[in-house]
């Protein structure tokens, strides 16, 4: 099944905790960390404001799920989530596709626009290229 994100808007607006709304950035890791367990080179990474971006810093949250300061230099930006995509490939076994084909058929749509709804419902992660 191959997905595509260019139904999302340029800028997603996320909740922040002072409950003011901000807009959700992502950048693409160009440069190793020197850590693999922090970032990766080539994966895609959100990017939370900070005052530090005034000194070259980006607040990343990284592979540990943790927010931390970045050498701006170790990313590129993403002005346009449009012209991402992403491929998607599904394995499933024959009783699990028996019960999503049952539940496909009983709201009149196929298996893959089921799946591609619960992966746009459930899934809030980045596109990696």
């Amino acid at each position: 099944m191959i997905g595509s994100l260019s139904h999302l808007p340029q800028s997603v607006p996320a909740m922040i905790p002072n409950d003011s709304v901000s807009i959700v950035r992502y950048a693409k890791c160009v440069a190793a960390s020197g850590d693999p367990l922090t970032v990766t080179p080539g994966q895609f990474y959100r990017v939370l404001p900070d005052p530090a971006e005034e000194h070259g810093r980006l607040r990343v949250v990284d592979n540990t799920g943790e927010d931390y300061l970045y050498p701006q230099r170790m990313f590129a930006e993403i002005s346009d989530l449009t012209k991402l995509s992403a491929a998607v490939t599904i394995s499933l076994d024959v009783p699990v596709k028996a019960a999503i084909l049952q539940a496909a058929s009983q709201r009149g749509v196929s298996m893959a626009a089921l799946l591609r709804e619960w992966i746009d419902e459930r899934l809030d992660l980045p596109a990696t290229l």
